[in-house]
């Protein structure tokens, strides 16, 4: 009888008409599909990507340096926690240039969403509920991958390990013993690692006692997270990486946007955030009771992490849309299976115009994959960095701590940097502290400034230790609308002629 009932919905789901509509909708799809593909492809240079790159080649020439070789300033030692995902960064540029890193970033947020999509398959998520949360996914993405670094791979690690969670609660428990092969990869790419294995702490926390739901065998998911903690010693420094990070990871980085609370983020932080919130309020006033009790902590403790630490917001999202997603959204029954599209000239003849309508759209943004664009808030205007190329330049420069890598790409080993966006890797929180008070009290640091004994300073124009530095004598070599250069040496002064080169990554 039960063999028959089932043979019976098997042959009702089979013999449901194929469905003009459904082949509308494969159609809206790819068309939304391509605009959002040309949206993420838009890829701006933040501060650190000169970096990132430049670090990487040397690495992949000489080895991880365990003293810093760019800055005149460094008093710690560098540990370079993110050295893997600069070889690899550097090897997409190597290969194909700025289209190498594009498609690099194109790549971990694909196999994100890839994931993302797998556990909506194992949700029987369909149609418009698992297009919401798709879109969902990607607004939470975006503004962590606008730009192209280490973080990326953090992204998709993580999202890795849901999937791999997610799977072993309906029953593909040994997908669990990848974890550890996950984890000793991600030490060397990006320390989001903590923020995953945190998780894996919670979830084995649940999972592993009486109130677990998974009915995986308590001693493996202990065993697994035993062993990925083990795993994060395979790494350059070994155990130091934890004390490196005990020390440099914290809720006190005021300097750092990613690092600010939610509240201090701009909309394009703050909307994707309030969508994924109202998902996980919608989740758990619909599923009430029935949320995994490990979800549930998972979920609210990178909901909460993320209100104090804005850069968690990927995190959260990620979470919100893998763990709750059959509870935010009905789930398909068995017996409703979506109907077969069917394609009639009408249909075929609409899709040829969408592909042609994609096509034209993708060609009119075709500069998106192939140039990182240099037009961000925080660049110097393009000028000054010429300048100081075509005069030759050298020496210790003072400079603004998110043109450092810029200026190391550009004008090392001629010049040597004060600061730039590495900060707790290879300068002390102290001296961190008192650099920027220098850029804005430089009468209370004059001590700093007499023992860096700097020969160029390069700053925004109106920041007050540009003015102190002519006060006290240094000559204004370059000024622009950005940024004013000075020296100590007179004679030295000229303008440049805007560049007619399209503001693309590496510039000048």
């Amino acid at each position: 009888m039960i063999a028959a009932t089932g043979s019976s919905s098997a042959q009702q789901r089979s013999a449901r008409p194929p469905s003009e509509d459904a082949a509308g909708v494969v159609i809206l799809r790819c068309v939304l599909f391509a605009a959002l593909l040309a949206g993420l492809s838009r890829t701006w240079a933040d501060p650190d990507l000169w970096g990132h790159v430049r670090f990487g080649r040397d690495i992949l020439a000489g080895g991880i340096p365990h003293a810093d070789p760019y800055s005149f300033t460094s008093d710690i030692p560098w540990v370079n926690h993110e050295w893997l995902a600069e070889v690899v960064m550097s090897l997409a540029w190597s290969a194909m240039r700025g289209p190498g890193l594009i498609l690099l970033k194109m790549g971990l947020t694909g196999a994100a969403l890839v994931l993302v999509a797998r556990v909506l398959t194992l949700e029987r998520l369909e149609g418009a509920p698992r297009d919401l949360l798709l879109f969902a996914a990607i607004a939470g993405m975006w503004a962590r991958v606008f730009v192209i670094r280490p973080q990326a791979f953090s992204v998709a690690l993580f999202a890795a390990v849901l999937w791999i969670l997610s799977s072993a609660e309906r029953g593909r428990a040994s997908r669990l013993w990848i974890l550890p092969a996950i984890f000793a990869l991600w030490v060397n790419l990006h320390g989001g690692w903590i923020v995953g294995l945190g998780v894996l702490v919670m979830w084995t926390l649940v999972e592993a006692s009486p109130v677990g739901q998974s009915g995986i065998p308590r001693l493996v998911p202990v065993a697994v997270t035993i062993l990925s903690a083990l795993a994060t010693l395979i790494n350059p420094y070994g155990p130091a990486i934890w004390t490196f990070l005990a020390g440099s990871v914290g809720l006190n980085r005021p300097n750092i946007n990613d690092w600010r609370p939610l509240i201090d983020s701009g909309s394009a932080v703050i909307v994707p955030w309030l969508i994924s919130a109202a998902l996980a309020v919608a989740a758990f006033a619909r599923g009430r009771r029935s949320i995994r009790i490990s979800h549930a902590f998972i979920v609210l403790a990178l909901g909460a992490g993320s209100v104090r630490v804005n850069r968690l917001d990927v995190f959260f999202t990620l979470s919100v849309v893998m763990l709750l997603a059959g509870h935010v959204m009905a789930v398909r029954s068995q017996d409703d299976a979506p109907r077969r599209a069917h394609w009639t000239r009408r249909l075929v003849a609409a899709a040829a115009v969408a592909a042609i309508i994609a096509a034209g759209a993708a060609w009119s943004f075709r500069a998106s994959f192939t140039c990182l664009r240099l037009d961000g808030p925080w660049m110097p205007e393009r000028e000054a960095g010429r300048f100081i190329v075509q005069n030759q330049l050298g020496g210790r420069m003072l400079i603004w701590f998110d043109w450092g890598q810029y200026a190391i790409w550009h004008f090392d080993p001629r010049i040597r940097v004060s600061l730039d966006g590495r900060r707790e890797t290879v300068y002390s929180d102290a001296f961190v502290a008192a650099h920027v008070q220098l850029y804005f009290e430089p009468e209370s640091q004059q001590e700093l400034l007499r023992r860096l004994a700097p020969d160029l300073a390069w700053l925004p124009v109106g920041v007050p230790l540009a003015a102190a530095l002519e006060r006290q004598g240094w000559y204004r070599a370059y000024s622009g609308p950005l940024s004013v250069l000075l020296t100590r040496r007179p004679g030295l002064a000229g303008t440049m002629t805007p560049p007619t080169s399209p503001p693309c990554f590496p510039g000048p």
